[in-house]
């Protein structure tokens, strides 16, 4: 009875080829795992802000309708077509306007700007042209901007206030 020896040799382990090949998929398996985390988060913080930022109209939206409620005099006042900022005043527990620039989280710039607001004569519909100037509403804009990545992102809301409360 006679045994191949040299056959059995060549079936019994890994040759130094197949362990570079194997060590080489593992390794780039590895590195695409590593770039799609790297991704997902860079996506997760990106989605943050973007939350946040719209947090933030909201916000806007709420104050402007705080600010009504106390006094229309808080709305009517502003001048149109000039972007203003809010902040809260701690004081007197208000939220109040101001041109001056207030990053929020040294990350988010809002404005507000507040136009006139026309009516038609017949129908009272808010016109874009003609119309009277109805002194009990105004039109406004809240603009939330920050950097993101390569540019600037914003979220913006426009929206009517009107003197319900005639104060």
């Amino acid at each position: 009875m006679m045994i191949n020896f040299s056959k059995r040799k060549l079936d019994r382990g890994f040759s130094l080829v197949e362990i570079l090949i194997g060590s080489s998929i593992i390794c780039l398996s590895l590195i695409l795992i590593i770039n799609l985390e790297s991704g997902i988060s860079k996506l997760g913080l990106g989605s943050t802000s973007r939350v946040q930022a719209g947090l933030l109209v909201e916000e806007g939206y709420t104050a402007v309708k705080n600010m009504r409620n106390i006094s229309w005099q808080n709305i009517s006042s502003l001048s149109n077509n000039t972007p203003y900022k809010f902040f809260w005043d701690q004081s007197d527990g208000t939220w109040k306007i101001t041109t001056y620039t207030n990053l929020i989280d040294n990350e988010f710039d809002r404005t507000i700007t507040f136009y006139p607001v026309n009516r038609d004569v017949n129908t009272f519909d808010i016109v874009q042209n003609g119309g009277v100037l109805d002194l009990g509403t105004r039109k406004f804009t809240i603009n939330v901007s920050w950097q993101d990545g390569n540019g600037t992102s914003t979220r913006s809301m426009t929206s009517y206030v009107h003197n319900i409360l005639n104060k």
